[in-house]
């Protein structure tokens, strides 16, 4: 900058076109090296912001992810500890009004889980299909009150299984992840218990000791 100034300084002082040349050569170049430093630094910046965004994305998902999966595995452990043969009934506390049983840590964690929820999930899907299979588990521990083990109606059993499979269904979707046929299998495929009921048994081959006879 100083040597555009000088050479500004010398063309004013002779008035020579010649030198006018240069001082308009000097100051294209002053200004494009500025360009260049400025668009270098823009680049920069938006490769920075582009990379960052990148990993909070990856974060998130990760974040999402295992809530999600340690959400849904505590509502299954709450699930079997309610209809346990040893669970304690109680007759109304903070989690209902009504006879319950008590699903001890396993509800504590769903509890845990479904607040984070809340705050981390993307879309109003993901927490209301959370909201309706913590209320799927809590109407099963009213319903094993009233019940003994391994009696309670299978209503109650499957409305939490279709609440656990739509809210997979929501969560897989939130996560970008492709759409896949979520109905889990309760028993044997149809053809495995016809294969299992037609064929004949087969005979014991067992090598067996000859009778000694008595002397």
């Amino acid at each position: 900058m100083s040597e555009l100034c000088r050479t500004l300084w010398t063309v004013d002082a002779l008035g020579d076109p010649e030198s006018m040349t240069q001082v308009v050569l000097a100051f294209l170049s002053v200004i494009g090296a500025l360009t260049g430093v400025m668009m270098g630094s823009l680049l920069n910046a938006r490769v920075q912001r582009a990379s960052w965004a990148h990993q909070e994305n990856t974060t998130s998902l990760r974040d999402r992810r295992a809530t999600y999966a340690a959400f849904v595995a505590a509502c299954r452990e709450w699930r079997a500890t309610v209809l346990g043969p040893d669970v304690q009934i109680i007759p109304a506390s903070s989690v209902s009004r009504n006879a319950h049983a008590d699903g001890g840590q396993p509800r504590v964690q769903v509890v845990r889980h479904r607040a984070e929820i809340g705050l981390i999930a993307h879309t109003t899907a993901t927490v209301q299909a959370a909201a309706a299979l913590m209320l799927a588990v809590g109407r099963l521990s009213e319903a094993r009150a009233e019940h003994e083990a391994g009696q309670v109606p299978e209503p109650f059993i499957q409305a939490c299984r279709d609440a656990e499979r739509e809210f997979n269904r929501v969560a897989r979707a939130e996560l970008g992840n492709p759409e896949i046929n979520l109905e889990t299998p309760t028993g044997l495929p149809p053809s495995t218990l016809r294969r299992a009921q037609t064929e004949p048994e087969e005979p014991d081959m067992t090598p067996r000791r000859a009778d000694t006879p008595s002397t």
